[in-house]
């Protein structure tokens, strides 16, 4: 939502009074600060800084107080965090710095999004940044960019975060801001982390940690360390994640941040559960859940209970797990936190198992496949990669614009002494011409080579997704269908049917036959099994002999030595040879469909010809199969032609390099 203008003071407190706490609520929460200030050193600190509000003697003092206070909002109160910022908002309208009179909107930003509400939380932010273009207000704004990034994970727009990340992290790179840099890719990474993409994420907290040494410990970022130690929890390496949530505790407890104290109690316990050390994650647990209660953040609370969930069911406590559970999926939907149910509908899927009330195991897991496929059209791996390498190349293309000004720089050098004789000006005229002719090939050069690498991420990341699709449906869901195929014919053997009732368990089982096949041809057609083990050939005479069309004959004809095709070459080939069967099945209506393959001299000849009704050829003509054929061709620097003539059939012809 892009915002034009900056909310003022009576639109901001307008939203905030809508979520506001009843005094109960207030009561409750003084009650839990006052038992956690005696259990917890950290809360000194934020004592120390309340005291200082309070003792200024002046506007001025008491507003740089409050923003000192506020800066540690990961460790306040929703409730504590709205009374400050009022208090600043007020103490700031005195000021004549518009900086100080935009800040306090960082915090009111963040207590709409401790609420649940993000769209208006991201309305102020916007808006913020809006009013600060050009003004150099760059660490202020910065502040805000990585407020937005946390609303859109919050949100489950994990693109779109990534993508304003890549952006700050841009921006960083050009400033040199290290502290920038570092956390820009600590955000990316928690994206990717939120996406199940344990390994890029991974790759970002390490590339963080590397820029993170170069800094001094007291602007170190604790939330790098637990975020890694999660990571390595859910790929089961203990002992690496032990090693970094050490760290991450260590760094918590000297920066006195209450949230990210809590996220590494969190962590730490699941760690120690997984390691059957059942007493210390008890403890551990506890201790987090204490601290999470205090600070009341509905987006971390929903994820220990994500935690407290599988510990739960894992130590035989279903009907505990089971409850929390559900609760917290409640706490998710009121919080419009839906990137959480999938974590949260697992957990109780996992613990429905663990109980053997199979029924709602069943149901569960229902949901959980809706809620992933939802989140994967909002997630594509496509979107991610092409995203990741717009930022490489983005790079790249400041790294040849400081070139080109290294370039001018010495042109102005070469004019300046070219006067000192006409032999100098010569031979630096032809060197400057060279130069530059030789600056525009590379710059050439790079551009082919960064869209050829596009191509390539946008390609793989597709196959990739493909694969894992597939995997599924086999591994998991046909197996699933063959199980419940086999338990009914087990059932069917030990009971006496009428004719009627046996007539309906014969149609049961035949669908269940047919589904089963209906799922794996569908496995097979988007990654052939037989591909790997028995080559490009046997895969697409296997993938022929699966079409099953009236009055259609096929011939395929395969000559040649296709040890040629080495690396990714033969699936592309597999899928353009795929396209163009289901371009002459879906529109040509032909009785007669031929294939040939051919290998020989170095290149691989493809020639798909049909006797159908046919079209016209031109560009404006072309579908999305004949755009996807021709997308692939290109970037195997082969060549297509296609002749086609209504009613009387297409040929398509393709020669591929090897």
């Amino acid at each position: 939502m892009v915002v034009t203008r900056i909310l003022n003071e009576n639109e901001v407190l307008k939203i905030i009074k809508q979520c506001r706490t009843t005094p109960k609520q207030l009561l409750i929460t003084g009650i839990l600060l006052l038992q956690l200030f005696q259990c917890f050193s950290q809360t000194r600190y934020l004592d120390s800084l309340r005291k200082k509000v309070y003792q200024a003697n002046n506007n001025h003092s008491q507003l740089v107080a409050v923003f000192n206070l506020l800066e540690e909002a990961n460790s306040l109160h929703p409730d504590t965090l709205y009374r400050y910022y009022n208090l600043a908002s007020s103490l700031a309208v005195h000021e004549k710095d518009s900086e100080k009179i935009i800040r306090p909107r960082l915090y009111a930003a963040m207590f709409l999004s401790r609420k649940g509400m993000f769209d208006s939380a991201e309305a102020i932010v916007d808006s913020c940044i809006k009013a600060m273009e050009n003004t150099g207000y760059t660490d202020l704004s910065n502040s805000f960019m990585f407020l937005k990034s946390n609303l859109l994970i919050r949100e489950n727009r994990q693109k779109e975060a990534i993508n304003n990340s890549l952006q700050l992290l841009q921006s960083a790179d050009v400033a040199k801001d290290v502290k920038a840099q570092t956390r820009a890719k600590i955000t990316i990474g928690w994206a990717f982390m939120e996406l199940g993409q344990n390994r890029d994420a991974l790759n970002w907290f390490f590339a963080a940690e590397q820029l993170q040494k170069t800094l001094p410990q007291d602007q170190w970022q604790p939330f790098l360390y637990s975020d890694i130690a999660a990571v390595y929890n859910e790929l089961k390496k203990n002992d690496s994640a032990s090693f970094y949530i050490k760290k991450s505790l260590e760094e918590a407890l000297q920066k006195n941040d209450l949230s990210y104290l809590a996220n590494t109690y969190f962590i730490y316990g699941g760690i120690c559960a997984d390691m059957g050390q059942k007493d210390k994650a008890v403890s551990l647990l506890e201790k987090g859940l204490q601290v999470r209660k205090l600070i009341g953040d509905p987006f971390f609370i929903v994820s220990d209970i994500y935690q407290m969930g599988l510990f739960y069911a894992d130590n035989q406590q279903t009907e505990k797990g089971i409850a929390i559970l559900h609760d917290g999926i409640a706490m998710a939907y009121q919080n419009k936190l839906f990137e959480k149910l999938p974590i949260l509908y697992s957990a109780l899927a996992h613990n429905y198992k663990i109980a053997g009330n199979y029924k709602e195991y069943a149901f569960t897991l229902d949901t959980l496949i809706q809620l992933k496929d939802s989140l994967y059209k909002k997630n594509s791996a496509d979107a991610l990669a092409e995203m990741q390498t717009k930022y490489e190349v983005q790079k790249k293309e400041n790294t040849i614009i400081h070139q080109h000004y290294d370039l001018v720089k010495k042109d102005l050098f070469i004019y300046i002494f070219g006067g000192i004789s006409f032999i100098t000006l010569l031979i630096g005229f032809f060197l400057f011409q060279n130069r530059k002719k030789n600056q525009r090939l590379k710059l050439q050069a790079i551009e082919m080579k960064q869209k050829r690498e596009l191509t390539q991420a946008v390609m793989n990341a597709e196959e990739e997704e493909r694969k894992r699709i597939a995997e599924d449906l086999h591994d998991s869901v046909a197996q699933k269908m063959v199980v419940a195929k086999l338990n009914l014919e087990a059932l069917g053997i030990n009971m006496d049917f009428d004719n009627k009732k046996k007539t309906i368990f014969e149609n049961i089982s035949t669908l269940l036959k047919d589904s089963t096949d209906e799922v794996r041809n569908l496995s097979h057609s988007m990654m052939p099994h037989a591909f790997e083990k028995y080559g490009l050939t046997n895969s697409i005479k296997d993938s022929l002999n699966k079409i099953h069309k009236k009055d259609l004959k096929i011939n395929f004809n395969a000559d040649g030595d296709f040890s040629m095709i080495i690396g990714n070459k033969a699936i592309f080939i597999y899928r353009i040879i795929q396209e163009c069967i289901q371009n002459a099945l879906k529109h040509a209506d032909a009785t007669n469909l031929d294939i040939s393959l051919l290998c020989t001299n170095n290149e691989a000849d493809i020639i798909v010809e049909d006797n159908g009704k046919g079209f016209e050829v031109n560009e404006n003509n072309k579908g999305n199969g004949l755009k996807n054929i021709q997308s692939r061709v290109e970037f195997l620097n082969g060549k297509l032609e296609i002749n086609s003539v209504p009613g009387k059939g297409t040929v398509i012809a393709i020669f591929l390099p090897l």
